[in-house]
């Protein structure tokens, strides 16, 4: 499974009421060990609701709580979105998410408990679209998606990132991800080609994701390349051109 089969899917409640669609994860790092980076990425909670202002400043999250009259403010926005466990998916369709529980039986972002181990961390506002550097200080691709490994009657944990035009127009979807589909078939490239890399290479993630592994030994840089020449290098005035 990937993140993209659950951030944009509609959510319908035990009643079969709609609820929202997705707007993030949130993953907690308490997962089994993955290399440097220390304990795995597990899903933790699915978000429902738009991911505007307040969720891109993190203010959603209980954690987030200064400067304290902008926290007050656009905490607000989002104390009664609704947040299911992974407890509460009854299934997961294709653009669509089944709960076990009715939408007033659910969680809200800022009740819900600080985590005893680990960390908490918002998939769409830390690790998709982070720009990937290797171990020599060189760009290396961007995340366009997670990949994710079920188990059974347990949260999923993260294993792979994903970039390159298959991965991206999947997770885009609509028009755009459509005609990001088209161009890279027409290129001769799939929908179904993803650039892989493991979780196990990831050393840190801040403000970009640190690999230990030079930008050649991962595919995530050939995906960059084939799409710097084939699709920016044909814009007019490109400077790869």
């Amino acid at each position: 499974m990937r993140l993209a089969d659950l951030i944009g899917s509609s959510v319908v409640d035990a009643n079969g009421d709609a609820v929202g669609n997705i707007a993030d994860v949130w993953l907690l790092q308490d997962g089994p060990p993955i290399g440097p980076f220390g304990a795995a990425l597990r899903l933790d909670a699915l978000v429902i609701g738009r991911f505007g202002l307040a969720s891109r400043a993190g203010y959603e999250r209980p954690d987030v709580t200064g400067p304290a009259p902008i926290a007050r403010l656009l905490a607000g926005r989002t104390a009664h979105r609704p947040v299911a466990r992974w407890s509460d998916v009854a299934a997961v369709e294709e653009g669509m998410i089944r709960l076990r529980r009715g939408v007033g039986d659910l969680d809200r972002p800022r009740a819900l408990e600080q985590p005893l181990t680990g960390r908490r961390w918002s998939a769409g506002l830390e690790l998709l679209d982070r720009q990937l550097v290797d171990s020599a200080g060189r760009m290396a691709g961007k995340v366009d998606d997670l990949a994710l490994e079920l188990r059974d009657e347990r949260p999923p944990v993260v294993t792979d990132l994903l970039a390159g035009p298959g991965a991206l127009a999947r997770r885009i979807g609509g028009r755009l991800g459509s005609w990001i589909a088209s161009v890279h078939e027409r290129l001769g490239g799939s929908t179904a080609d993803s650039a892989r890399i493991s979780f196990g290479v990831v050393g840190r993630v801040d403000d970009h994701v640190t690999l230990i592994v030079s930008r050649e030994d991962v595919s995530t840089f050939r995906a960059e390349l084939w799409v710097r020449d084939h699709i920016i290098a044909r814009i007019p005035g490109s400077s790869s051109g």
